[in-house]
């Protein structure tokens, strides 16, 4: 089995009661700012991993062009219908069916964390594909071991998979994947989304 499918059928299970908990929270909007100040004023930006549209939100209240993908039914049902003026699609990060050098920006905020180890790089490449020359790569990631299924602690008996990251071993992954890093930081949260971590890594980086 894809392990991203327990990420999958977790969230449209579940899409509602994440949307009802982390729709209005405001515990990463210090990056969020920081991350569009690298963008030049209304910017095309892609939100990968969009959820109900928990930054999508924010995109559009700035004035950027945003468009929204997820790989959860339900959530993009959610996404549509509080944002029903945005382009929110159904795929799968790894497999992006836009353009080359369609964007001026990539904002991944805990979607990486649900791709396996090994298609990390390939995945990352695919941003890089899509983005502009000069564009900028935003990710929340958290911090801790790679690629570990565990107890969905809302949903007894589901299952979920989470690859977690280090500092170092994220911008591996971007150095190798042709991103140059540009800004990075740990941060300590509220327990993320019930996954055991409570150490979220921001970075930014550009095409």
């Amino acid at each position: 089995m894809d392990k991203s499918q327990f990420a999958v059928a977790g969230y449209d299970k579940l899409g509602q009661k994440y949307t009802d908990l982390y729709y209005h929270d405001t515990s990463d909007l210090e990056f969020f700012n920081k991350f569009i100040c690298y963008l030049p004023k209304g910017a095309k930006v892609l939100d990968i991993g969009c959820g109900p549209g928990t930054f999508t939100q924010h995109f559009v209240k700035h004035g950027f062009v945003v468009e929204g993908i997820d790989l959860s039914v339900t959530m993009i049902e959610i996404a549509k219908k509080k944002l029903p003026q945005i382009n929110f699609q159904l795929m799968d990060m790894r497999q992006l069916s836009f353009s080359e050098n369609n964007f001026d920006g990539i904002f991944a905020a805990y979607s990486l964390i649900h791709i396996p180890s090994v298609e990390v790089a390939e995945t990352l490449k695919g941003f890089m594909r899509i983005l502009k020359t000069g564009g900028i790569l935003g990710l929340i990631t958290q911090k801790g071991e790679a690629d570990k299924i565990v107890d969905e602690p809302m949903q007894p008996g589901e299952k979920m998979f989470f690859n977690f990251f280090t500092k170092d071993r994220l911008q591996k992954f971007l150095d190798n994947s042709g991103f140059k890093l540009e800004y990075q930081e740990e941060a300590v949260l509220a327990d993320t989304e019930g996954s055991g971590s409570d150490c979220v890594i921001y970075t930014i980086a550009r095409e």
